[in-house]
């Protein structure tokens, strides 16, 4: 039981991330007063900060998994 809550609200997060990350998107793409260049550099900085986000929850996850490291490289 506690597993399918554990979904459902990471699944609700995701839809909400989701959502908000389109209206991000079609808010700087019909942005009257913005270039075709910031637009770009907008939505590509937009991207990678969500890259780099899901990265290092990957990475913490990934971790957090890993019992038998030691920490002793």
């Amino acid at each position: 039981m506690l597993k399918l809550g554990y979904f459902l609200m990471i699944a609700a997060g995701v839809l909400l991330g989701g959502y908000v990350a389109y209206l991000v998107v079609r808010t700087v793409a019909t942005a009257p007063g913005l270039g075709l260049f910031f637009k770009v550099v907008i939505l590509v900085g937009a991207a990678g900060l969500f890259m780099t986000i899901v990265g290092l929850i990957i990475e913490r996850r990934r971790d957090k998994d890993d019992y038998s490291d030691d920490g002793d490289d």
